[in-house]
């Protein structure tokens, strides 16, 4: 937990976008640059006095990203795309969390994540400007064809895919 905590001074000092990636790559993440370059390891990270490209994608596959720290979203303004895949520490909490990244999200993927649930799921309502989100393998949804209708009446620009 005390690597998904955001760090206001730290935020305010280094930027929202090489906040967030520290936060991201802490956990076993990687992040897109907006030049096109992947970042997957915490001591790449240019030296702190570097300004670092702003963020377009953040890939939380199989890490330990927790609800705590999607408020270091909020202000990265290029982000566009969050693959929540295999991560057990996602849940309904982080699910509303994804609403720091509604201004500026247009592609999201939460797959196999335990602890999402009906009422997770439907927090995605938030990310209005949403144009793909791709649901699949949640248990814990226990009526997924409710949860997809609620979406896409929701979400009419968005296309949902799921099973």
């Amino acid at each position: 937990m005390m690597f998904n905590k955001p760090d206001p001074d730290r935020i305010k000092a280094l930027g929202p976008d090489r906040a967030c990636a520290e936060w991201v790559l802490r956990n076993g993440g990687k992040v897109v640059w907006a030049d096109g370059h992947k970042l997957e390891d915490y001591n790449l990270l240019p030296p702190e006095n570097q300004k670092v490209p702003k963020i377009v994608a953040i890939d939380g596959t199989e890490s330990s990203i927790s609800h705590y720290g999607f408020s270091h979203l909020s202000g990265c303004t290029k982000l566009e795309k969050i693959i929540l895949h295999k991560n057990k520490y996602i849940d309904d909490r982080a699910m509303k969390g994804l609403a720091y990244g509604h201004a500026t999200l247009i592609y999201v993927q939460v797959s196999e994540c335990l602890n999402v649930t009906d009422m997770g799921l439907k927090e995605i309502k938030s990310l209005k400007n949403l144009k793909t989100l791709v649901l699949y393998n949640l248990s814990s949804v226990s009526n997924f064809g409710e949860c997809m209708q609620f979406l896409q009446s929701n979400l009419p620009d968005c296309k949902i895919l799921g099973k």
